[in-house]
């Protein structure tokens, strides 16, 4: 059957594999719609490859119930062959011996007459076999059709054909005869056949992919690529010939991957392992430690050199309709250049090899350039300018604003670009289990660790040096302590007409207003790069809300820890609170809090410290009221001078309800300590 289909191949393809056309004339022979309507020696081929298949089947059928009784974990035999993609596959190995591996012929004659000789050409000559090489399978498997066209159209559907046939033919024998389909009679020809019809389900072109990585692994082989002293070694005229051809390889890895994920989708798990494609990589590279961590190594300084590269000052990103720093995007790029390739060793110690010596360092290095871009930032967000009494102009500070922006979402892209490129078990691996360490684990979390340490970096150098010290806020918490426990009557003549009109016509402190308007500069900034995002594709736009959100939060709570400090005077500065003075400081907390409209924070300090300022500044008729409802609850007499809140600590269930009075009254983000510290030093 083999000699006859060799021989009608021949006949009827001759060109094949060299042509489109003589794989379409091997796939409408195969094809049983079609068969009917070719003339009768395509008619008689179709036959013999039909009986070719059927013989098979028929075979490996005996062979299995003779060998083991029938399982769900039954796989192929290491032995087992394909005869009739065999077949087809020899016109492809016999075109490949005469140009890969004849001395005398195809490759090593295109020169063979010039001064150096048939040795100089064949060195000249291995600087490109990969490349040759496999380009030249990859225009038969896709540009000829062997692949695409013999094996899909044609091959598959005749094997599922007469294994549809043996199955109709079996169940019809089986009506007429009880019995006779093996000695056990557990075992019947259906089940046999089924199980054979899901093992070679698919497989042909599978199996055929395997072939092909096989004659290119032993063309490789046969001239001694990567031995050769030339390429590799302390003798190597060019290193970057065996860099080329150690690219090739990966290259070829990944076409025969995608191969097999596009014919099979994500059924995957149904392949036998016998008939994966040998990969180049594992054959020619990972053997060699040596030349794995050469490799590695340069792999290594060219993904940092790139990346230094890319690490010039660049002006305001979001100015330039970039929501985070190029270096972010080419770390990304190369991320996932460093997972394909990590992906590509089927071995795990290869795969955590190449991230411990590749893509650690890359992110290493990547760290070490953010950091620097964040000192000069920090620098010309501190620089002074001798016109203004805060960080410079407006436009400075909202373009430095907008690189923090910028700066701390970029990181946070990369923290998360770092741990979606974790190692992924490949289909036909098993070696990765959920017990073993991710080596990169603390590499994740030293990046978003130092994209929180940008954020904190940012805020505690515009809080406490541009608002505390440039801007007055420093003098303000000293001084509203003082304008809080001041008596009304004691500086009632020494102050103006505004002043004693503060009861009617509340207006900001003077001495906030350059904090005031350098926090509404930042937190405007910080809108421009979140609008910036609203116009995005949904799918990626909530991540790039990380820089301006991380910002406003911080700065809420920065700030608003500065006045609750005054609300709460947890040094004893505020022994008493008078109306007057607390009314100035809630319209002073107010007004800071109104800028804080886009913060995702519902009970941080800046809530708490306008609930504190709020209590403070309560009439005397509801305040008199929240203190006797209070002292009713300990039973206390309601003209007592004092709240203890040891009187409710005693009890949980008084506890409880003296916090839910306090929430129904809207002061439910204080503490009930913080609440009676407070009435207790209202006058």
């Amino acid at each position: 059957a083999c000699n006859l289909f060799r021989a009608h191949l021949q006949k009827e393809a001759p060109e094949y594999p060299s042509s489109q056309q003589s794989s379409t004339v091997i796939a409408e022979a195969f094809s049983s719609s079609s068969a009917k309507q070719q003339q009768q020696p395509q008619q008689s081929w179709s036959v013999v490859a039909k009986c070719l298949v059927e013989l098979q089947i028929i075979h490996d059928a005996v062979q299995m119930v003779q060998s083991q009784p029938i399982d769900d974990n039954k796989h192929l035999l290491p032995q087992w062959r394909f005869d009739i993609v065999d077949e087809l596959c020899r016109p492809i190995a016999e075109r490949l011996r005469y140009h890969f591996l004849g001395e005398q012929s195809g490759l090593f004659t295109a020169s063979a007459s010039s001064p150096g000789g048939v040795e100089s050409d064949k060195i000249s000559t291995m600087d490109r076999l990969p490349e040759w090489l496999f380009r030249y399978l990859r225009e038969i498997m896709d540009n000829h059709g062997a692949h695409s066209v013999v094996m899909i159209e044609g091959v598959q559907p005749l094997i599922d054909a007469v294994v549809d046939s043996l199955l109709v033919r079996t169940q019809f024998l089986s009506e007429e005869i009880d019995d006779i389909d093996s000695p056990d009679s557990s075992i019947s020809a259906q089940d046999v056949l089924m199980e054979l019809k899901q093992m070679y389900y698919g497989h042909s072109s599978i199996y055929f992919l395997r072939e092909v990585s096989r004659m290119a692994r032993h063309a490789l082989r046969a001239n001694s690529f990567l031995n050769h002293p030339d390429m590799v070694g302390s003798e190597c005229r060019d290193h970057s010939i065996a860099l080329r051809g150690i690219e090739q390889l990966f290259l070829f890895d990944d076409l025969l991957k995608k191969k097999i994920e596009s014919d099979r989708g994500d059924d995957l798990f149904g392949i036998d392992p016998m008939l994966y494609p040998v990969r180049m990589t594992d054959t020619f590279l990972t053997p060699r430690e040596d030349l794995l961590l050469w490799w590695m190594g340069d792999e290594r300084d060219m993904a940092i050199a790139r990346l230094t590269l890319s690490s010039c000052p660049f002006p305001t990103n979001i100015a330039n309709q970039q929501l985070c720093p190029p270096i972010t995007d080419l770390f990304a790029a190369l991320l996932y250049s460093s997972r394909s390739k990590a992906n590509a060793f089927s071995d795990l110690r290869s795969q955590q090899m190449y991230v411990a010596n590749v893509v650690a360092p890359l992110c290493s290095e990547y760290l070490e350039l953010m950091h620097g871009e964040a000192t000069l930032l920090r620098q010309r967000l501190l620089s002074r300018d001798t016109t203004k009494s805060y960080s410079g102009s407006d436009e400075m500070l909202t373009a430095n604003v907008l690189e923090w922006v910028s700066m701390i979402t970029g990181v946070h892209v990369a923290a998360y670009a770092v741990l979606r490129s974790q190692i992924t078990q490949n289909a036909e691996s098993d070696q990765i289990r959920p017990e073993h360490h991710n080596p990169l684990d603390g590499v994740i979390k030293s990046i978003f660790a130092f994209g929180d340490a940008m954020v904190d970096e940012f805020v505690s150098a515009f809080v406490e040096q541009i608002m505390m010290e440039r801007a007055k806020l420093a003098g303000y918490t000293m001084r509203a302590p003082f304008l809080i426990s001041e008596h009304p009557h004691e500086h009632h003549e020494r102050r103006g007409q505004r002043e004693r009109d503060v009861k009617y016509t509340l207006t900001l402190s003077p001495d906030l207003n350059d904090s005031i308007h350098v926090l509404s500069l930042t937190l405007k900034a910080c809108q421009i790069a979140a609008a910036k995002v609203n116009s995005m594709d949904s799918r990626t736009a909530e991540m790039m809300y990380f820089g301006s959100q991380s910002i406003e939060n911080s700065l809420s709570h920065a700030v608003g820890c500065k006045f609750l400090d005054i609300g709460l005077d947890p040094m004893g500065m505020c022994p008493e609170i008078y109306l007057d003075g607390a009314k100035q400081f809630c319209h002073d907390v107010c007004a800071f809090k109104r800028l804080f409209q886009h913060t995702t924070s519902s009970e941080g300090p800046m809530e708490r410290a306008v609930a504190a300022s709020q209590l403070m500044s309560l009439d005397e008729s509801p305040l008199t009221a929240l203190r006797d409802a209070l002292c009713a609850l300990i039973s206390s007499d309601t003209g007592s001078e004092a709240l203890f809140i040891s009187d409710f600590a005693a009890d949980s269930r008084l506890l409880e309800e003296a916090e839910s009075m306090l929430d129904a009254k809207g002061f439910g983000s204080l503490a009930l300590e913080e609440a009676v510290s407070i009435m207790n030093r209202r006058c």
